[in-house]
């Protein structure tokens, strides 16, 4: 993807942390998007809680180190806590938060008749997917992460040292310094224009996300030119129903490989094996051709933008024009206006025709985006 990669804007990862929702809940949630209800939001993005259980699963796999001595283990415990409640608080946020889905027993009996009240723990599933928000760059840092590892256990030590003789609480303050200032919490720089992410899931996630977000701000598509195209998809629902197949698609894979790991030594259960991996492999290129639609739309809306700007500015000149030809008119000479309303007439049915063209590449990249056979995914693998 050419150009800068901004973080997914709220909606787009509500949209796809809906995957990991039930297909009622993840029905209400688009309904709630489509007719323009509150959604759970935060203010520092849900890319920021992403990176926020990043650390926090860092610092428990580093406080389950067997060498690692009580001051400095209390020091990261300290920041771990502190962690914790901040990502408490977004759940509260996000799950009972007041002033997104109805409170009082009188309007949540109305949204339930409307279908679209969410009920809570349909909620604790949307915070649990929106902790996986894909988040570019999230894992960088991993190869200073283990250098500022190595550091922290040699530091451990001299630090145990110092405990044990001094006993001083200057001790505490030394170890919260070190461990502030340990390479560890310093990023890896990344490669200018480069987006870094887990696997090959999370990042067909985030671009199409990414195209849903590039579609939905552009006033093109609000524009009246696209009146008809934007009744003839639902946007929200198609990005919701291209993250529960990819979620559901990684999954089944996960399943796969371990039971590959477990009882691959037997040459049929790996053949077999083997056989429902290539089962798969249609389900991904489906879900890459309809990603690739989603941003083919992307691009025909951001060239129509750019072809409504000049009609835009064609409508000022005819304005423009019309004083002309007015001051013109009572000089006795109009034959320049209307060379220049001539002219200007063509310019503007040739964008019109430009828009048209849009409008027919668009209808076609919209059938692409859903699949017309609806495909179902294999069954999850239980060893006999």
């Amino acid at each position: 993807m050419p150009g800068e990669r901004p973080e997914l804007s709220d909606t787009s990862a509500t949209l796809i942390a809906s995957g990991y929702l039930t297909a009622a809940g993840r029905a209400i949630l688009v309904r709630r998007i489509s007719t323009g209800l509150p959604v759970p939001t935060l203010m520092t993005g849900f890319g920021d809680m992403r990176r926020l259980q990043r650390s926090i699963a860092q610092l428990e796999s580093q406080l389950a180190g067997p060498m690692l001595p009580g001051v400095v283990a209390a020091v990261l415990r300290n920041r771990l806590n502190g962690l914790v409640r901040r990502r408490e608080e977004a759940r509260k946020t996000i799950v009972t938060g007041k002033g997104v889905f109805a409170g009082s027993t009188r309007a949540i009996r109305r949204e339930r008749r409307e279908n679209v009240y969410l009920e809570i723990d349909e909620r604790e599933r949307l915070f649990a997917g929106l902790l996986c928000t894909p988040t570019p760059n999230v894992n960088t840092m991993r190869s200073v992460r283990r250098a500022g590892s190595v550091a922290v256990e040699r530091i451990a030590g001299v630090v145990g040292q110092v405990a044990a003789k001094s006993g001083s609480r200057q001790v505490e303050q030394w170890a919260d310094q070190i461990a502030a200032a340990t390479p560890r919490d310093i990023p890896a720089p990344a490669a200018p224009g480069s987006a870094h992410l887990v696997d090959g899931y999370e990042a067909l996630l985030f671009v199409a996300g990414h195209y849903y977000d590039r579609i939905l701000m552009n006033p093109a598509w609000r524009s009246d030119h696209f009146a008809v195209q934007r009744t003839q998809v639902n946007l929200h629902a198609e990005l919701a129903e291209i993250a529960t197949d990819v979620i559901a698609l990684r999954a089944v894979r996960v399943d796969l490989d371990r039971a590959k790991a477990g009882g691959g030594f037997d040459r049929a259960f790996a053949e077999q094996i083997d056989r429902r991996e290539s089962a798969l492999r249609p389900v991904w290129t489906e879900l890459i051709d309809r990603v690739q639609a989603l941003s083919e739309v992307a691009h025909v809306v951001e060239s129509a933008a750019t072809e409504l700007r000049i009609l835009a500015e064609y409508d000022k000149a005819a304005t423009i024009d019309d004083r002309i030809d007015a001051l013109i008119a009572r000089s006795g000479d109009r034959e320049i206006s209307v060379d220049n309303a001539k002219r200007l007439t063509e310019q503007v049915r040739s964008g019109e025709e430009q828009l048209r063209v849009y409008r027919d590449v668009l209808q076609g990249n919209i059938a692409r985006l859903s699949p017309s056979v609806p495909r179902e995914l294999p069954a999850r693998y239980e060893p006999s």
